[in-house]
């Protein structure tokens, strides 16, 4: 059966946040390079909820299912759907595009590890923004590097928000500190600071908090200023179109689930702290943090700093699990993918801007560690995968 020269797809994902819109955004523009759908953006009926109008013909649809209401709605009508959400309870004929957040739950404790933490905890008071799974795949993380990882324990969405602030605050001070928090997204984030800022916790030194999304008028807003992680929002749509494009055209994608991995975390002052009582580590930090780009190198460290090689080379296994040399490397990789993502400099430009030697020493490395070579990495998270969405 052919198609009408112009498919009408639903797209039920709520442009009140920045991942929806980033998404929503993502799908407009891979349909603008050679698709002709007519867009159903963000219906709803007169209870404010999103619905698709009952005399609506369409050809397929993209949603954000989040409960089960909306879920079965959309099985009402039996078309090809795409779901981008992580909602536990999809339906076996869905096909979905949704992030990585096992990726996600690594790159949380990394970047907590980076900064010296060994305690850990999860906070995610229930939601329908965010699955339970989120907290506890980043449990797993934090215990298969071998500490422990509190999780907050309220399951029920009907507390006032005076109960969770006083059950938020009990949890808190029965916890060690100092504390490094994963909290599941910028809402339960902005929360948590209010609730240290009441109890006189001091954020980050008593209590570091990373969010697993970002929305920079909520990150920035809150007091102190939240770190984040950059989903891929953008991508996220762009792949969502070129799924539903073959399933609508009757055609089998690859694979019912693709995984989308997060971009980069913006560290602001709500984790920029180093938990780490060793006044040798926390020198050796600052000054790979400081100088990587210029091409240091672990004997110039140990030019400022008045220990032995293997005496550093142990300190940094200890606390951190690593090498001062892979220290050094991962700050400049951070570097390229900052640089990749915000600037149009060339692969020559920016190894010599992030301290790499060559640009094929820099194209080695960055292949290494992201499995992308720098240009992929650029065209995908400035393109938000729009590039590639057809192809």
């Amino acid at each position: 059966m052919s198609l009408p020269t112009r498919p009408r797809v639903a797209v039920l994902i709520d442009p009140g946040d920045s991942w929806g819109r980033g998404i929503i955004h993502g799908i407009s523009s891979a349909i603008r390079q050679g698709l002709s759908w007519e867009l159903l953006i963000a219906p709803r009926d007169e209870q404010m909820r999103f619905r698709i109008p009952a005399r609506w013909n369409g050809n397929g649809i993209i949603a954000a299912v989040r409960d089960e209401w909306t879920a079965r709605h959309l099985c009402a009508f039996n078309l090809p759907t795409v779901n981008v959400s992580s909602w536990e309870r999809s339906r076996s004929q869905w096909f979905i595009v949704r992030t990585d957040d096992q990726r996600r739950a690594e790159m949380a404790f990394q970047h907590f590890r980076e900064r010296g933490f060994q305690h850990f905890a999860y906070y995610g008071p229930r939601s329908p923004r965010y699955s339970a799974s989120r907290g506890e795949l980043f449990r797993d993380v934090v215990m298969s590097a071998g500490f422990c990882c509190e999780l907050f324990p309220i399951s029920s969405r009907n507390l006032s928000w005076q109960s969770i602030q006083s059950h938020t605050l009990r949890w808190l001070q029965q916890l060690p500190r100092p504390l490094a928090v994963f909290v599941a997204d910028p809402v339960p984030g902005v929360h948590l600071t209010e609730i240290c800022n009441l109890a006189g916790l001091k954020v980050p030194e008593e209590i570091a908090i990373l969010v697993g999304d970002t929305d920079d008028l909520l990150c920035e807003i809150s007091d102190p200023p939240l770190s984040s992680i950059v989903l891929a929002s953008e991508q996220i749509g762009a792949v969502s179109v070129r799924t539903l494009d073959l399933l609508m055209n009757g055609q089998a994608p690859a694979s019912r689930l693709e995984l989308i991995p997060p971009m980069r975390i913006v560290g602001r002052q709500s984790s920029d702290i180093l938990a780490i009582a060793d006044p040798v580590l926390v020198e050796a930090l600052r000054l790979i943090r400081q100088l990587a780009h210029t091409g240091i190198q672990v004997k110039d460290l140990l030019r400022n700093i008045p220990v032995s090689r293997r005496s550093l080379e142990y300190r940094f296994q200890h606390q951190l699990n690593c090498t001062p040399a892979d220290e050094i490397r991962r700050v400049r990789l951070e570097r390229v993918k900052l640089l990749l993502t915000v600037t149009d400099q060339t692969t020559e430009q920016i190894a010599h801007a992030s301290g790499f030697c060559s640009p094929s020493q820099l194209c080695f490395a960055f292949k290494k560690e992201t499995g992308q070579t720098p240009q992929e990495y650029r065209r995908i998270s400035q393109s938000g995968g729009q590039m590639t969405a057809l192809e």
